[in-house]
C-alpha cells in the first residue's frame, strides 16, 4: 500500500465552480509558464519533499476531513480539505494530503514537460491546500517539529510538545464507529471542544492537539473556524517508515511563522517579489484585466 494514498478518494476533491481570479506563475527559474486558477495566491512545492528520512515505523493512519472558514466575512463559505496523521511507535506526522497531491501533480507534470493547458485542468481538478505545514509530534523526543513553506521559503519550527489543559465531560457521542467522550480546552487564543476515544488509547489527534487518554476524532473550535472530523482508520498491514523531508529549513519561532504568514496574505505579491526573485506572477480576473495587487483572506487558527 501506498502510504501517501487516501483511505477514501476522490468525492472530496470535487471542487464546485465559481469566480475565481487567473493567476499566472512565470517559473523563470525552472523556465515554465504556468498559469493556475485558483482563489488565492499559492505557489506547489517544487521539491523539497524529494529528499526524506525515517524517523519511525508507521502502525496506523487516520484520515479527517478539515472545514476550515478562510474568510471570516463569509462564515458560510467552507474550505474542505483532507488530512492525514501518521502514527508511529514514537512518533506521529500530520499533513493534508490536498497538498500533497497538488504539490505532486505539479512536480510530476513539470518534469515530464506537460502542457500548460492540462497542468492547469489537472490543478484546477484537485485545487490547492490551504494547510501548507506538516507536525512531526514527540520529535525528537517531546518536541513538536513544524515544517512549513511561504511561497518558496521553507521553514521549521521546533518547540517543546504543548502542555494542554483538558477538562473531560460526561457526553458521549459516536464517531467513525467509536465510542468517544467529550473534553474542552484554550489553546493559542481559541477554545475548542473534542471528542475521543478510549478504544484507541494513543495520545494524539488532528493539528497539536494531544494529552487526552485516547486519540481523538473529531474536534473543534467554539466559532466554528475550524473542524476535523475522522473518516477513516486504517492499520499498516506492511512494514513502512515515518519520513522527515532531509532537506534545509530557516529555523524561526511560532510567532515569527506566524507573523510571515500574515505578511504573505496581505500582499502575496510583493512578499514572492521580495522572496522569490526568479518567480515572476502576474494576476488576472476574468475579464483579462490585471490585478495590481491582491490579497489573501486570513484566519489563523493561531490567534496568540
Amino acid at each position: 500500500m501506498d502510504t501517501n494514498e487516501p483511505l477514501f478518494l476522490p468525492e472530496k476533491y470535487k471542487r464546485k465552480k465559481c469566480f475565481m481570479k487567473k493567476i499566472l506563475f512565470f517559473a523563470c527559474l525552472f523556465s515554465v509558464n504556468l498559469a493556475v486558477f485558483a482563489q488565492r495566491i499559492s505557489i506547489p512545492d517544487l521539491g523539497s519533499y524529494n529528499k526524506l528520512k525515517p524517523i519511525d515505523s508507521l502502525i496506523f493512519t487516520i484520515q479527517y476531513d478539515a472545514f476550515i472558514v478562510e474568510d471570516i466575512k463569509n462564515p458560510d463559505n467552507l474550505t474542505k480539505e483532507t488530512m492525514m496523521l501518521r502514527v508511529g511507535k514514537n512518533v506521529s506526522e500530520y499533513y493534508s494530503y490536498t497538498s500533497f497531491i497538488a504539490d505532486s501533480v505539479f512536480r510530476r507534470h513539470i518534469q515530464a514537460g506537460t502542457s500548460q493547458r492540462i497542468i492547469n485542468d489537472q490543478l484546477q481538478q484537485y485545487g490547492f491546500g490551504v494547510i501548507s505545514h506538516r507536525i512531526y509530534k514527540n520529535y525528537p523526543k517531546g518536541q513538536l517539529t513544524l515544517l512549513d513553506r511561504i511561497a518558496t521559503d521553507n521553514f521549521v519550527v521546533e518547540e517543546p510538545m504543548p502542555k494542554i489543559d483538558w477538562t473531560i465531560h460526561s457526553d458521549t457521542a459516536t464517531v467513525c464507529g467509536y465510542s468517544c467522550q467529550k473534553a474542552t480546552t484554550h489553546l493559542y487564543g481559541r477554545d475548542y471542544e473534542v471528542w475521543f476515544t478510549y478504544e484507541i488509547p494513543r495520545s494524539d489527534g488532528p493539528w497539536k492537539l494531544h494529552g487526552l487518554p485516547g486519540l481523538i476524532l473529531k474536534a473543534e473550535d467554539t466559532q466554528k473556524h475550524y473542524r476535523f472530523v475522522c473518516t477513516g482508520i486504517e492499520q499498516n498491514q506492511i512494514s513502512s517508515p515515518i519520513e522527515i523531508p532531509d532537506t534545509s529549513h530557516k529555523e524561526v519561532s511560532r510567532k515569527e511563522l506566524n507573523k510571515l504568514h500574515e505578511r504573505f496574505n496581505a500582499d502575496p505579491q510583493g512578499y514572492i517579489k521580495v522572496n522569490a526573485p526568479n518567480v515572476k506572477i502576474i494576476v488576472k480576473d476574468n475579464m483579462g484585466n490585471d490585478i495590481r495587487k491582491m490579497s489573501n483572506p486570513y484566519n489563523p487558527m493561531e490567534l496568540d
